[in-house]
């Protein structure tokens, strides 16, 4: 079922832009890139290549992770997890199951037993040369993970000075370009129901910012830490279990706000203080894919438990479920990959690859069901540039979707190992983290 609320959102009142988080041009930042938009404003990208054709360069890459590269000029970010010895008798704390009783074990949580080094890696942007590679923690991890997550999904984020890369419960570890640590900090005990992490950190003026949630809701927190030396500058709790989605930063009503997705609400925050400044009916759902911002509205979907796309106009005071909530939309949403909103449309898209396209404005449906040209599974979120959608399935297949209202796959490229990473779009490269390698496609 759909529900279409406010049908029109007037420009001249509200305008919503969401905020660089580093320098103009064609860097990729943060998860998701400037802004979390998931879209390069600039051109020159290619839209067709395979492992013999427009491969730059391609790096081997030690471990596991499922973060995405970032990228500053001419250096890339990224981290990984290589799994080590295992340690009988570590066990994952006691979780509590949505009865709230304790023992919840989910049949698809692993992991806990064994040691890993979560390393953040810097190369060069122009060769894929290795520059450095850092060990930020070697040890045992407090909470399992889903045999098909990895501790180290999160993406980092980089200001141009430091890369600030987040482990959860292993910490959050700052590191300037030459590859000397400058500070770390331990944000406490982190547990997801053995899931593992995903929720990525963003920048705001002097503040590194993470969405901390967790659990059933005990210990769930929005958390500031000043970027410079690691110290924590604020922590509002929050009532909402556990997420994966990463938070933005909008302006809205000409004040700024931070916007965070949750099952039990949505909300929005000064980012300055932490305090909250508005918030409504949450996702219903664990949300894992992150909100994207623009045309006056945030869209928040989820799609674990229910199936749920909704579009939210900011700038409200206290509980604004019944005059924010501008349009519903009751399929099509993802338990995984992100939304993307590029030009007037927001596409939704499926772990199957079906996608659907609406008036992000209205919430008027322009198709729905659009499929891949083979079967495949999605973990990777939907990137764009000019007017093309790239969508990455775990084959490490990439299909080139036409942006507009029609649905049509363009082309059909491969780097011929899984992807399970979000693409990076910096510089007229895009950069694809298969299994075993980055890839740079030029």
């Amino acid at each position: 079922m759909r529900f279409v609320g406010v049908a029109f959102v007037s420009m001249g009142l509200l305008v919503v832009a969401s905020l660089p988080i580093g320098a103009a041009g064609d860097n990729w930042p943060q998860w998701r890139g400037p802004a979390g938009r998931g879209v390069s404003d600039a051109a020159g990208y290619p839209d067709e290549w395979s492992p013999d054709k427009h491969i730059a360069w391609k790096t081997a890459i030690a471990g596991r992770g499922h973060s995405s590269p970032v990228v500053w000029n001419d250096r890339v970010f990224l981290t990984s997890s290589i799994e080590g010895e295992r340690v009988p008798g570590h066990t994952a704390p006691d979780h509590l199951g949505y009865d709230l009783r304790p023992g919840y074990l989910h049949p698809d949580s692993v992991g806990v037993e064994y040691r890993n080094a979560l390393q953040v890696v810097a190369l060069d942007a122009g060769t894929g040369r290795i520059i450095w590679e850092r060990t930020a923690y070697d040890g045992l991890m407090y909470d399992n993970r889903h045999r098909k997550n990895t501790y180290a999904s999160s993406t980092p984020v980089t200001d141009g000075r430091l890369v600030y890369a987040y482990f959860e419960a292993a910490g959050i570890y700052a590191y300037d370009f030459a590859g000397a640590l400058v500070w770390s900090s331990s944000l406490g005990r982190m547990a997801k129901g053995g899931m593992g992490p995903g929720t990525s950190p963003i920048l705001f003026e002097d503040l590194v910012i993470v969405q901390a949630d967790q659990e059933m809701g005990a210990g769930s927190a929005m958390v500031a830490l000043d970027k410079r030396t690691g110290k924590e500058v604020w922590r509002t709790a929050r009532t909402t279990r556990r997420s994966w989605a990463t938070p933005l930063v909008v302006e809205a009503n000409k004040r700024v706000e931070l916007i965070a997705a949750g099952a039990e609400m949505v909300a929005g925050y000064d980012p300055r203080s932490g305090r909250e400044l508005w918030r409504s009916r949450g996702t219903e759902s664990h949300p894992i894919p992150s909100a994207v911002a623009g045309l006056g509205l945030i869209f928040f979907t989820a799609g674990s438990q229910a199936k749920r796309a909704m579009a939210v106009r900011p700038g409200g005071e206290g509980d604004v479920t019944s005059s924010a909530i501008v349009w519903s939309y009751r399929k099509g949403t993802a338990y995984v990959p992100s939304p993307i909103l590029h030009g007037s449309f927001l596409y939704l898209m499926t772990d199957a690859g079906l996608m659907t396209c609406l008036d992000a404005a209205t919430g008027e449906i322009k198709y729905e069901g659009g499929r891949p040209p083979v079967p495949a599974t999605f973990t990777s979120s939907l990137v764009g540039y000019g007017d093309r959608l790239l969508m990455t399935s775990e084959d490490g297949d990439t299909f080139v979707v036409k942006a507009g209202p029609t649905y049509e796959v363009l082309r059909t490229n491969t780097v011929g190992e899984p992807v399970y990473a979000s693409l990076a779009l910096a510089n007229k490269t895009i950069y694809i983290r298969g299994a075993q390698h980055l890839f740079a496609v030029r």
